[in-house]
């Protein structure tokens, strides 16, 4: 389980551009920095960006739809959303400050486009995500 003060959570989000931030929660459960981004569609709707790293060390783009009802506590979603990779190259260690420099560009504009241009993952396991 992952440690991290205020300060410190502070000092990332400060340096990203576009209303994203540091992914708390995700960092506690599995030791790995991440960024995140909403971006409400209407009353009930929302898409989440999340800016990590894959299994290959490669720098993508995970995106989900939730829907939250007015008065509930939680969130749902269905599926396993979309992946994209937005940087091929392998690095050798996971530094938040690669992630960083890619809010720079992650604008709602062009996440929303990114978000069109992608598919649905698809598994055999898993029922499919409707497209969004």
């Amino acid at each position: 389980m992952g440690k991290i003060t205020q300060e410190q959570i502070k000092k990332i989000n400060s340096k990203c551009m576009n209303d994203w931030g540091l992914d708390v929660q995700y960092y506690i459960f599995h030791n790995e920095k991440t960024l995140l981004k909403q971006i409400k569609l209407d009353d009930e709707h929302y898409l989440e960006f999340a800016l990590r790293y894959n299994y290959k060390n490669q720098i993508s783009l995970h995106i989900s739809k939730f829907y939250h009802k007015q008065g509930d506590y939680f969130a749902s979603s269905n599926g396993l959303g979309k992946r994209v990779i937005l940087d091929e190259t392998q690095v050798t260690r996971k530094n938040i400050n690669n992630l960083i420099e890619f809010t720079n560009s992650l604008t709602d504009d062009e996440c929303m486009r990114i978000n069109a241009e992608t598919p649905v993952t698809k598994s055999c396991m898993f029922v499919e995500s409707e497209e969004f």
